[in-house]
């Protein structure tokens, strides 16, 4: 009637799974760090390209990919209605993007080409940057666009993508 104790390993610990913790959603600290690389590459399109490539494998762009293609077509953060959220703090802006892009063919060219490196490094940032530019075509955003000379800009760069 006695039971006895089955033998155990010393030494042994039984580790407990991690679980997944889940990231807080923080686009505003993404648009801080991005507006910040941004503004500090210059006005050279081939830094920006370079500094977004770089900068791919530190900050989550599948996560944040919304933010960061408003970022690159408005300059900032977009609020529903398709105005800028930070149009009065110029720290959370930048002018390394198509709103404030001189209207000349060549300058969105090279926009396109920015665009175009960044999409064919991060392949999963193609189908997010078609839902931007659907976005953005929608009637309701367009009265917002139009005063930015989105109405010159779009035939051009929508093509070379």
């Amino acid at each position: 009637m006695n039971k006895h104790q089955k033998p155990v390993l010393t030494g042994q610990r039984f580790k407990t799974r991690k679980r997944d913790e889940k990231e807080k959603f923080e686009p505003t600290v993404f648009r801080d760090t991005l507006v910040q690389g941004l503004n500090e590459a210059g006005d050279d399109l081939e830094a920006v390209a370079k500094f977004l490539d770089s900068t791919g494998s530190r900050l989550d762009y599948r996560r944040y990919a919304d933010t960061l293609f408003d970022i690159l077509v408005a300059g900032s953060m977009l609020a529903p209605g398709g105005t800028r959220i930070d149009d009065g703090d110029k720290t959370k802006m930048t002018n390394h993007c198509v709103f404030s892009a001189n209207e000349d063919h060549e300058t969105i060219r090279n926009y396109a080409q920015v665009f175009n490196k960044l999409i064919r490094r991060y392949k999963y940032l193609e189908k997010a940057f078609e839902d931007e530019m659907k976005k953005a075509l929608q009637p309701r955003l367009l009265s917002s666009f139009l005063k930015h000379g989105w109405q010159k800009k779009m035939p051009t760069l929508l093509p070379r993508l």
